[in-house]
């Protein structure tokens, strides 16, 4: 069996959908398989369920016989690739910390 790696993007929730997504990343030797997974599940999930179950999804539409949408890369391009978080993303979640940590409301 070939050695095999997993990375998970940032898990999201979209509540339009009531759906955990995220990017998942499955390793295989010489090539990365990369698969966006939707998840139904209510918002108060666990952090280890959803990352169980996003991969797991993941390794069955990897396995299927008809994967459908995924991006195939070397896998060396897939290791090296960073972590992208946008400029505006970063600073509010930087705000959210300096007003929780201040004592201050979050809303």
């Amino acid at each position: 069996m070939a050695r095999q790696k997993n990375r998970i993007s940032q898990i999201t929730y979209n509540p339009a959908t009531q759906c955990f997504e995220a990017a998942v990343t499955l390793i295989m030797e010489e090539e990365a398989f990369t698969y966006p997974v939707s998840i139904p599940a209510p918002l108060d999930s666990s952090y280890e369920d959803v990352t169980k179950a996003v991969l797991a999804r993941a390794k069955r539409m990897h396995e299927g016989a008809n994967p459908g949408f995924r991006s195939r890369k070397p896998s060396e391009d897939a290791l090296a690739m960073p972590i992208i978080v946008p400029p505006s993303v970063r600073e509010a979640t930087v705000g959210l910390w300096d007003r929780l940590l201040s004592g201050g409301r979050a809303a």
